[in-house]
């Protein structure tokens, strides 16, 4: 019965897919967006099936579903308490500790809201696993659609490119098609940046997109606060950027001057607010969890200007260039360390054939995508200490690089293939 609904319910999202006026808007051919979809729909499954067969039971993805099963039975037996648990604390602290890592209501908020969300999938999936896994990338395939609305706008006419970057980057759309808020925080990034690069391309803020960068940012905030910290200085800086008309360069590079005065100071003048200490209890609470399969060793922090800046080459090596080719142990990190290495081929290859024609206009984005996802990337190189945690954080973010690489690149130079000089 579960096979049959699966096939009925995909049959019913390829054809609404085809008609949602935001999705035909955007430019791609149907039959393409179906493979699309299709593929993203095969990640979810691949992942649900891998999380439960190779790692078995008590993965996050499958314990996401188990809860949201018991909060639809929560549903039929007592309605009140369904709709009001999400905002209920059962510790001692009550609502404290709003960016502590476990034990806190803020999160377990973070699984909660994806847990509320798969509960209501169940009404129609009868709390079949892959199934919910359906709807709920359905929902998130509008972020790579967002994002693909994005790149084209930034470089017209360089949809192969845009598509792959946006589409098809693979440890993005295997861990952003998890039944997990790693989906749904990509989906938020994705509706923040293009608001505010529609919004400043058109240069009104108006009341639709003022909302949906606000709601945006607030899901960031309660989903992943880290990256609302890293988005801040960023978002100001392309703003500035774009509205007083300065160069990029002198608008990021002030901005993160004082972001950074002001992240090594302000806990000096008060005891409320310590950006500093923050970021070491962080990795203190990921340090004290049990070792994974994939740990690696990490330099404590310490709450002064030179532990970080001491630790941040440590803390970009292990965000940026990890897993090595030879990390191979365990077999899971081969094919991200093969991932990773083409990355690095892709910006050699910018290095040195590299397009030189780009609008002006899309200076201050593309300042944005690199400082901010060197930014979330440094934070997680402070904190986190095992490479799998490490790969699955990091590529939500990939797309921001990508896409701009394997657009900027000038393929005309390395391939007398027709299909690609046209891009």
């Amino acid at each position: 019965m579960n096979y049959l609904l699966f096939a009925a319910y995909l049959i019913i999202l390829c054809w609404l897919l085809l008609r949602v006026p935001f999705i035909k808007n955007a430019g791609i051919k149907p039959d393409t967006l179906l493979w699309l979809f299709l593929f993203k729909i095969i990640a979810g499954l691949s992942i649900g099936w891998i999380a439960i067969h190779i790692y078995g039971p008590g993965n996050d993805y499958w314990d996401i579903n188990d809860y949201a099963r018991e909060e639809s039975q929560l549903l039929i037996t007592s309605p009140a308490k369904y709709f009001t648990n999400l905002f209920t604390s059962n510790y001692e602290g009550g609502y404290s500790g709003i960016f502590s890592a476990h034990n806190s209501y803020w999160n377990d908020l973070k699984g909660n809201i994806v847990i509320k969300m798969v509960s209501v999938f169940n009404i129609f999936s009868r709390g079949d696993y892959y199934i919910n896994s359906l709807f709920f990338n359905f929902v998130i395939f509008f972020g790579h659609i967002i994002f693909y609305r994005l790149f084209i706008k930034v470089f017209p006419g360089r949809e192969i490119p845009v598509i792959i970057g946006c589409f098809l980057l693979p440890s993005t759309i295997y861990f952003a098609s998890g039944i997990h808020k790693d989906g749904m925080v990509f989906l938020m990034l994705a509706v923040l940046i293009f608001s505010t690069y529609q919004s400043l391309a058109k240069e009104k803020f108006n009341t639709k997109r003022i909302a949906l960068i606000i709601i945006s940012l607030i899901f960031l905030f309660l989903l992943r606060s880290v990256v609302v910290l890293a988005l801040l200085p960023t978002l100001f800086a392309w703003i500035l950027s774009a509205k007083a008309k300065w160069h990029a360069g002198l608008s990021f590079g002030l901005v993160y001057v004082i972001a950074g005065l002001l992240f090594f100071t302000t806990g000096s003048f008060t005891n409320k607010i310590k950006p500093l200490d923050l970021i070491v209890s962080r990795q203190t609470e990921y340090l004290s969890l049990q070792g994974a399969a994939t740990q690696i060793k990490l330099t404590p922090l310490q709450p002064t200007f030179k532990s970080f800046a001491r630790n941040a080459p440590e803390a970009l090596n292990h965000s940026l260039l990890r897993p090595y080719l030879w990390e191979t142990s365990p077999k899971t990190l081969m094919p991200l360390a093969l991932e990773l290495f083409f990355y690095q081929v892709l910006l050699v290859l910018f290095i040195f054939f590299r397009r030189r024609e780009i609008n002006n206009k899309n200076g201050p984005f593309l300042f944005f995508a690199v400082f901010f996802t060197l930014t979330i990337c440094l934070m997680i190189g402070y904190v986190v200490p095992n490479l799998g945690s490490i790969v699955r954080y990091r590529s939500l973010y990939l797309p921001l690089l990508i896409t701009p690489l394997l657009c900027l690149i000038n393929w005309q130079k390395l391939t007398p293939s027709p299909d690609i000089k046209k891009q």
